[in-house]
Protein backbone atom coordinates (compact mmCIF):
# COMPACT_ATOMS: atom_id res chain seq x y z
CA UNK A 1 0.00 0.00 0.00
CA UNK A 2 0.88 3.06 -0.53
CA UNK A 3 1.91 6.26 1.58
CA UNK A 4 -0.64 8.07 0.11
CA UNK A 5 -3.21 5.43 1.15
CA UNK A 6 -2.17 4.82 4.31
CA UNK A 7 -2.37 8.80 5.29
CA UNK A 8 -5.78 8.70 4.25
CA UNK A 9 -6.54 5.89 6.23
CA UNK A 10 -5.57 7.85 9.26
CA UNK A 11 -8.30 9.12 11.33
CA UNK A 12 -8.62 12.74 12.85
CA UNK A 13 -9.18 12.62 16.36
CA UNK A 14 -12.31 12.39 17.62
CA UNK A 15 -13.67 15.80 18.51
CA UNK A 16 -16.36 13.96 20.91
CA UNK A 17 -14.65 12.26 23.35
CA UNK A 18 -11.37 13.57 25.30
CA UNK A 19 -8.28 13.58 22.97
CA UNK A 20 -5.18 11.22 24.01
CA UNK A 21 -2.93 12.47 27.35
CA UNK A 22 -6.23 15.06 27.95
CA UNK A 23 -5.37 13.99 31.76
CA UNK A 24 -2.19 16.39 31.37
CA UNK A 25 -4.36 19.24 31.09
CA UNK A 26 -5.39 19.81 35.06
CA UNK A 27 -1.25 19.54 35.51
CA UNK A 28 -0.51 23.51 36.39
CA UNK A 29 2.26 23.51 33.30
CA UNK A 30 0.13 22.52 30.58
CA UNK A 31 -0.80 25.70 29.34
CA UNK A 32 2.85 27.24 29.85
CA UNK A 33 3.02 27.62 26.02
CA UNK A 34 0.51 29.61 25.32
CA UNK A 35 0.95 31.75 28.33
CA UNK A 36 4.46 32.39 27.23
CA UNK A 37 3.65 32.97 23.74
CA UNK A 38 0.35 35.50 24.74
CA UNK A 39 1.08 37.00 28.16
CA UNK A 40 -2.14 39.73 27.80
CA UNK A 41 -4.09 37.46 26.04
CA UNK A 42 -3.83 34.49 28.89
CA UNK A 43 -4.67 37.24 31.56
CA UNK A 44 -8.08 37.67 29.55
CA UNK A 45 -8.34 34.27 28.57
CA UNK A 46 -8.14 33.62 32.57
CA UNK A 47 -10.67 36.74 33.52
CA UNK A 48 -13.13 35.06 30.56
CA UNK A 49 -12.80 31.33 31.66
CA UNK A 50 -13.90 32.81 35.36
CA UNK A 51 -16.45 34.88 34.05
CA UNK A 52 -17.83 31.69 32.06
CA UNK A 53 -17.96 29.82 35.50
CA UNK A 54 -19.71 31.74 37.58
CA UNK A 55 -21.87 34.17 34.73
CA UNK A 56 -24.63 31.04 34.69
CA UNK A 57 -25.09 30.75 38.37
CA UNK A 58 -25.22 34.25 39.12
CA UNK A 59 -27.68 34.65 36.04
CA UNK A 60 -29.92 32.17 37.86
CA UNK A 61 -29.62 33.05 41.10
CA UNK A 62 -30.44 36.23 41.32
CA UNK A 63 -33.39 36.83 39.86
CA UNK A 64 -34.77 34.02 41.53
CA UNK A 65 -33.71 35.21 45.01
CA UNK A 66 -35.08 38.51 43.76
CA UNK A 67 -38.61 36.77 42.51
CA UNK A 68 -39.20 34.06 44.93
CA UNK A 69 -36.69 34.85 48.23
CA UNK A 70 -33.38 34.19 49.33
CA UNK A 71 -34.70 32.34 52.53
CA UNK A 72 -35.07 28.90 50.06
CA UNK A 73 -32.61 26.32 50.51
CA UNK A 74 -33.47 24.66 47.25
CA UNK A 75 -31.85 28.01 45.53
CA UNK A 76 -28.53 26.53 46.04
CA UNK A 77 -29.01 23.65 43.58
CA UNK A 78 -29.79 26.19 41.18
CA UNK A 79 -26.50 27.83 42.34
CA UNK A 80 -24.32 24.09 41.57
CA UNK A 81 -26.68 23.74 38.42
CA UNK A 82 -25.00 27.12 37.05
CA UNK A 83 -21.34 26.45 37.98
CA UNK A 84 -21.78 22.76 36.08
CA UNK A 85 -23.65 24.48 33.42
CA UNK A 86 -20.67 26.71 33.34
CA UNK A 87 -17.97 24.13 33.01
CA UNK A 88 -19.49 24.08 29.64
CA UNK A 89 -18.92 26.65 28.87
CA UNK A 90 -15.49 27.26 30.18
CA UNK A 91 -14.82 23.67 27.88
CA UNK A 92 -15.30 26.25 24.72
CA UNK A 93 -12.85 28.44 26.13
CA UNK A 94 -10.19 25.71 26.42
CA UNK A 95 -10.29 25.30 22.81
CA UNK A 96 -8.43 28.56 22.80
CA UNK A 97 -5.38 26.98 24.01
CA UNK A 98 -6.07 23.64 22.89
CA UNK A 99 -7.38 21.89 25.53
CA UNK A 100 -11.05 20.82 24.42
CA UNK A 101 -12.19 18.02 26.08
CA UNK A 102 -14.69 17.15 23.95
CA UNK A 103 -18.37 17.14 23.06
CA UNK A 104 -20.06 15.14 25.25
CA UNK A 105 -18.37 17.12 28.32
CA UNK A 106 -19.99 19.88 26.99
CA UNK A 107 -23.56 18.24 26.58
CA UNK A 108 -23.65 16.36 29.53
CA UNK A 109 -22.96 19.76 31.69
CA UNK A 110 -25.33 21.77 29.48
CA UNK A 111 -27.98 19.24 30.22
CA UNK A 112 -26.91 18.44 34.09
CA UNK A 113 -26.57 21.87 35.10
CA UNK A 114 -30.13 22.46 33.31
CA UNK A 115 -31.66 20.30 35.03
CA UNK A 116 -30.53 21.17 38.43
CA UNK A 117 -31.74 24.43 37.53
CA UNK A 118 -34.85 23.92 36.47
CA UNK A 119 -35.78 21.41 39.64
CA UNK A 120 -34.22 24.20 42.00
CA UNK A 121 -36.69 27.14 39.80
CA UNK A 122 -39.50 24.50 40.07
CA UNK A 123 -39.15 23.99 44.06
CA UNK A 124 -38.31 27.45 44.55
CA UNK A 125 -41.48 28.72 43.64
Amino acid sequence: MSKKKKQKRKRKPSQWTPPKGSKNYFKASSDEAFRKKHPVGYAFLVMLAIAVLLLPSLLFCVPVSIAYGSDNGWIMLGFVGGFVFGIGLFNFVAIIIKQYLGHWLSIICFLTGGVMMFISWLLCR
